[in-house]
């Protein structure tokens, strides 16, 4: 059951998210061609070594599971 109080609280992260996204939305606007290319670029880059990371560490904790499992048999 909703609240008049879920309404408030509800309006109330709506403004405060409204006033926080305000700056970032200028400086969106305000961002020339050539920059946004070059953020896109960074963004390309990181995330290919995100996946080489987040790959290594399923890695790594797939080798802990096994030696684990291998450590508890009779």
């Amino acid at each position: 059951m909703t609240t008049k109080s879920d309404f408030g609280r509800s309006s109330l992260l709506a403004e405060q998210y409204q006033r926080e996204m305000e700056p970032i939305a200028a400086a969106l606007q305000e961002e020339s061609q050539e920059e946004r290319d070059e953020r896109l670029s960074l963004v390309e880059h990181s995330w290919s070594l995100s996946c080489s990371c987040f790959h290594a560490q399923l890695e790594t904790s797939d080798q802990l599971i096994y030696t684990s499992l291998v450590a508890l048999r009779p």
